[in-house]
C-alpha cells in the first residue's frame, strides 16, 4: 500500500492596508475622546485589513493640532498632518494624494457615524467596488439630526442632485467614504477643494465613468453643530452642480 503525498502550493496574500483620515478643524473639545474611541474599536476588532488613523488638521484656531501631535507621539498607529488653510477638502486631497496604502477613507471628527460601520464599508472595496459610502437615505438608515438639516439634505439628495448632477447614490454628502487609493489619485487633480462640494463631484464623476459605487446604510447621530452654514452655501452648491455637469458633458475629467 503506497501513501500518496499531495503538495499544495499555498500563496500567502498580504492583508490590504487602509488610511482612515479624520479631517479636523477646531475640534479640540472632543477630538481626543473621539479618536480614542475609534482607536480602541479598531484595536479590539478582528479585522481583515491593516489600518492607520491620520488626523488631518487644517488651519485650526484652537489646540487641535497639539492634541493630534500628542496622540501621534503616544500611539504608533495614529499619525497627524497639518494644512494652514481651513479646508476639509484640501486636507483630504493632500492626504489621498500622498497615501501609499491600498484603500483610503475618511470619517468626520465628531464621529457622527459609529466606527462599527468601518469594517462593512472597507469590505465593499475589498469585494471589488471602486468607492463605498455611508448613507443616511437608505431604508435601514437611522438619522438623529436637526430637522432643518434633514430637510435641506433631502432637497439636495432627492431633487437637486438627481436632476442636475446624477451621482448614482442616494446620499452624496455623508461624511463617511472609502475608495481605492489608485482610483482617488486619478480623480483628485481635477476635483474642486472648496465649500465641501468635493464629495458630490467625486461621486458624479465616478458615476459618469461607470465605476462601481457601493452604498451602505448607517446610523447617523450629529455630534455637534456643523460649521457649514446651510443657507449661505446654497448658491455655491447650485453653481457647482451646474458647473460640474457641464464639465462632465464637455469631457473635462477625461482630458
Amino acid at each position: 500500500m503506497t501513501n500518496n503525498i499531495y503538495i499544495i502550493n499555498l500563496r500567502l496574500v498580504p492583508m490590504k492596508s487602509v488610511d482612515i483620515i479624520i479631517p479636523a478643524y477646531n475640534e479640540s473639545s472632543f477630538l481626543e475622546e473621539n479618536v480614542m474611541q475609534l482607536y480602541n474599536f479598531l484595536k479590539n476588532e478582528k479585522l481583515n485589513f491593516n489600518w492607520t488613523i491620520i488626523i488631518g488638521e487644517n488651519g485650526s484656531k484652537d489646540n487641535t493640532l497639539d492634541i493630534a501631535k500628542k496622540l501621534s507621539k503616544k500611539y504608533k498607529k495614529i499619525k497627524w498632518a497639518h494644512n494652514d488653510i481651513g479646508s476639509r477638502d484640501r486636507i483630504l486631497k493632500r492626504l489621498w494624494g500622498e497615501s501609499k496604502v491600498d484603500i483610503v477613507m475618511y470619517t468626520d471628527a465628531d464621529m457622527s457615524v459609529h466606527p462599527k460601520y468601518i469594517p462593512p464599508l472597507v469590505n465593499k472595496i475589498l469585494d471589488g467596488y471602486d468607492l463605498a459610502i455611508g448613507s443616511r437615505m437608505l431604508k435601514d438608515s437611522i438619522v438623529k439630526r436637526e430637522k432643518k438639516r434633514v430637510f435641506m439634505s433631502r432637497i439636495y439628495n432627492n431633487f437637486l442632485v438627481p436632476f442636475i448632477l446624477p451621482t448614482g447614490v442616494k446620499d452624496a454628502q455623508c461624511g463617511f467614504k472609502a475608495a481605492r487609493t489608485e482610483l482617488i489619485k486619478s480623480l483628485i487633480p481635477k476635483l474642486c477643494d472648496e465649500n465641501g462640494f468635493m464629495d458630490t463631484e467625486m461621486l458624479a464623476v465616478s458615476n459618469s465613468k461607470g465605476l462601481k459605487i457601493a452604498e451602505i446604510p448607517v446610523e447617523w447621530s450629529e455630534g455637534r453643530e456643523s460649521t457649514m452654514s446651510v443657507w449661505k452655501n446654497v448658491p455655491n452648491f447650485l453653481k457647482n452642480l451646474v458647473k460640474t455637469r457641464w464639465k462632465i458633458i464637455t469631457g473635462f475629467y477625461n482630458k
